[in-house]
């Protein structure tokens, strides 16, 4: 992992003093396969360390090149980048400017409007993007507000949305707007329900507290818009 080599180099560690100020978690063994490409996709608790070490978020240590980042900043590389210095910024081919909405939904007239209200852009690879499936056109970060999809997404975390991507899918988590407006991240079930008499699709929370967070219908309503599946978010799905 580049990011990790460079951090290492401009820290002045290795891996083996990087090791023992976090404690050998993760073990030197584990930043030799990280460094020496053995472990291309570690997990996000075996980063989530090195990147508290280092004063970073886990995203930014596995898409965002630190380096360029830091050199055409000339500070430290790590905050959200404002969309257009980021546009101006951002010439390398590898990284699209993802817009990171402020969240507002109006449904009313069974339109969804994606306000023009973008509040930050994040830099995002471009081949994360097409790993991912995700059209740059419809890539969309919004943030997640509260506990309901706890643990999968956490509040506060940044979640990558595909507006393209609308149909609804038994098992997979989307963004919906409820006819009163409000914008929810949801799980789908596709399940039988009696006072339907046939399978409907269910909003169901990751949530175990299912008092707190009880499944509900998709609201078979006009109103009622899929506005995209979530395919990523920073602590992931």
């Amino acid at each position: 992992m580049k990011n990790l080599q460079w951090l290492l180099e401009r820290h002045g560690l290795n891996p083996n003093s990087l090791a023992e100020r976090l404690a050998h978690k993760p073990p030197q063994a584990t930043l030799f396969r990280i460094l020496n490409g053995e472990s291309i996709t570690p997990r996000d608790s075996t980063l989530q360390p090195i990147a508290d070490h280092f004063g970073i978020q886990v995203h930014e240590l596995r898409y965002i090149d630190l380096k360029a980042a830091h050199e055409r900043r000339g500070a430290p590389p790590l905050d959200l980048l404002r969309v257009e210095e980021a546009r101006r910024l951002s010439t390398e081919e590898r990284f699209v400017i993802v817009p990171l909405l402020e969240v507002a939904a109006s449904c009313g007239d069974g339109k969804y409007v994606d306000h023009v209200s973008i509040k930050d852009g994040i830099e995002f690879r471009r081949d994360c993007l097409r790993n991912l499936g995700v059209p740059e056109r419809a890539a969309r970060f919004i943030y997640a507000c509260g506990s309901s999809m706890s643990p999968s997404i956490q509040d506060g975390r940044i979640v990558l949305l595909n507006t393209a991507d609308r149909d609804p899918k038994d098992g997979k988590v989307f963004a919906i707007c409820m006819p009163d407006g409000r914008l929810v991240l949801k799980r789908l079930i596709l399940d039988y329900h009696p006072s339907m008499g046939a399978d409907t699709w269910v909003m169901r929370s990751d949530n175990p507290d299912k008092i707190a967070h009880p499944d509900k219908l998709l609201p078979p309503d006009d109103r009622t818009m899929v506005i995209g599946r979530a395919v990523w978010n920073d602590n992931c799905l």
